[in-house]
C-alpha cells in the first residue's frame, strides 16, 4: 500500500508540473488542525513529514502558515501547545488578514487568491475549506492526513490522472494534461480497445480413444479330461 500511495503522489504532482507550472521548491501552506492530526497520528513533524511524501529534501519544500493559523493555535489551549510551537519554525503568508479578522481557514483561501499564482500546495483536515479551494480557478494540490500516512486528494480538473473509470474522463483532457499523464491521443482512442497476444487453444471434446477400441471376446480353456478316459489321437 505504501508503494502504490508513492506512485500516485508522484502521478498526481508530475500532472500538477505539467498542466499547472508547479515547481521545487514547492511552497506548502498547513493549518492547525493538520499539524495537530500528524502529532496524534504519529507521523512526526509536520514539515518534515510534508517534505517527505512530496518527495523532496526539507530544503526544497517551503512549508509556510498564515498568522490566523497561529493565532487559533494559541487560543486553543494546552493540547494544541506542541502544535502551536511548530508554526514558530515556519515561514508566515506575507499580508493577508490580521489575527481575529479571519477564520484561519479564510486566511489560506486569501493566500491562494482566485487563481493559486503563487502555486500553494495546502495540508489540512478541513472538509469546509478543501471544498472552498477546490472552487478556485486555480488548481490547488491538497494534502491530509490519514492513520495509513499522508495522502493527496485527486485533481479536481483531471479525475483521469492515471485512474480513469470512464472514457470521456479521458477524452476530455487537453494535449498538455494528456502530455502529463503520459498518454496521447492514440493511447486515448484505444483505451478501452487492448488488444493481447496470448492465444488459447480450446479443449477438444470427445470420448476418450481408448474407449472406442472393440472388446476382445474371452476364450475358455478346454476341459481336462477324466481320469481313466484315453486321449483320442
Amino acid at each position: 500500500m505504501r508503494v502504490k500511495r508513492a506512485r500516485k503522489v508522484r502521478k498526481y504532482l508530475r500532472y500538477y508540473r505539467t498542466a499547472h507550472g508547479f515547481r521545487e521548491p514547492y511552497k506548502v501552506i498547513v493549518d492547525g488542525n493538520f499539524i495537530a492530526a500528524c502529532e496524534k497520528l504519529h507521523l512526526g513533524i509536520a514539515k518534515d513529514v510534508v517534505a517527505k511524501y512530496l518527495g523532496s529534501s526539507p530544503k526544497d519544500v517551503k512549508v509556510f502558515t498564515t498568522r490566523c493559523v497561529q493565532d487559533e493555535l494559541r487560543k486553543m489551549g494546552h493540547e494544541y501547545k506542541s502544535a502551536s510551537a511548530q508554526t514558530k519554525n515556519l515561514h508566515l503568508v506575507g499580508g493577508g488578514p490580521a489575527p481575529g479578522e479571519a477564520t484561519a481557514a479564510a486566511s489560506i483561501v486569501d493566500a491562494c487568491g482566485n487563481d493559486n499564482a503563487e502555486r500553494f500546495v495546502v495540508c489540512t483536515q478541513d472538509e469546509k475549506l478543501k471544498e472552498k479551494l477546490m472552487a478556485i480557478d486555480g488548481a490547488v494540490p491538497i494534502v491530509f492526513a490519514h492513520t495509513s500516512g499522508l495522502q493527496m486528494e485527486p485533481p479536481k480538473d483531471a479525475t483521469a490522472v492515471g485512474l480513469a473509470s470512464q472514457e470521456e474522463n479521458v477524452e476530455g483532457l487537453s494535449a498538455k494534461e494528456l502530455e502529463a499523464l503520459g498518454l496521447d491521443e492514440a493511447d486515448v482512442r484505444n483505451v478501452y480497445k487492448v488488444r493481447t497476444n496470448v492465444q488459447f487453444k480450446k479443449k477438444k471434446g470427445g470420448k476418450n480413444p481408448l474407449s472406442c477400441l472393440k472388446k476382445k471376446p474371452k476364450t475358455s480353456a478346454p476341459a481336462a479330461p477324466a481320469s481313466g478316459e484315453k486321449k483320442k489321437r
